[in-house]
């Protein structure tokens, strides 16, 4: 959600509402490790619940 949010800051019209929803569809298929990726290039801050391995590498 925090991530949805940092990617798309408006949500005051019906369009920007679709392209929250649109963001929120895409992020639901990513990995964890993509996720974590994702939230560090957005600046946002993760406890200690994030550590995921590097599955491969």
């Amino acid at each position: 959600m925090r991530i949805s949010r940092a990617m798309f800051n408006e949500r005051r019209s019906i369009e920007s509402f679709n392209a929250y929803q649109c963001i929120r569809s895409y992020l639901v298929d990513l990995s964890m490790q993509e996720l974590i990726e994702l939230a560090k290039d957005y600046g946002i801050e993760l406890g200690k619940a994030s550590n995921v391995k590097n599955i491969g590498g």
